[in-house]
């Protein structure tokens, strides 16, 4: 069934603030005080379908510093390429949707 991020922020979710590099863990919800950092997935073999993952740009940093979104080993939009985010003030829900196509972005 997977595990998500609710409309509420209750359920599971946890709120992390980060300014460096960060290892994101299933239901978290990132708010990225700084760019230029990387954000990594969580490893491919331990993911559910649904799993969700919640990365937002608190400060409007993402155009002139951008955040890499690492695959570490799954696919994101069914491409084989970490997810560069490059626009301020933009929250990316990702899911997870299984091996074959990986990780998409949500438009809820």
């Amino acid at each position: 069934m997977g595990r998500y991020i609710t409309t509420t922020g209750t359920a599971g979710t946890v709120l992390r603030t980060v300014g460096s590099s960060y290892q994101a863990e299933v239901n978290d919800r990132i708010l990225c005080t700084s760019g230029g950092i990387t954000i990594t997935l969580p490893i491919s073999t331990s993911l559910l379908e649904n799993d969700t993952i919640q990365i937002v740009d608190v400060t409007g940093a993402f155009a002139s510093s951008n955040v890499t979104v690492n695959r570490n080993g799954a696919k994101i939009q069914n491409l084989s390429e970490n997810l560069t985010l490059d626009i301020n003030n933009t929250a990316v829900t990702l899911v997870y949707t299984g091996a074959t196509y990986g990780w998409i972005i949500s438009g809820t």
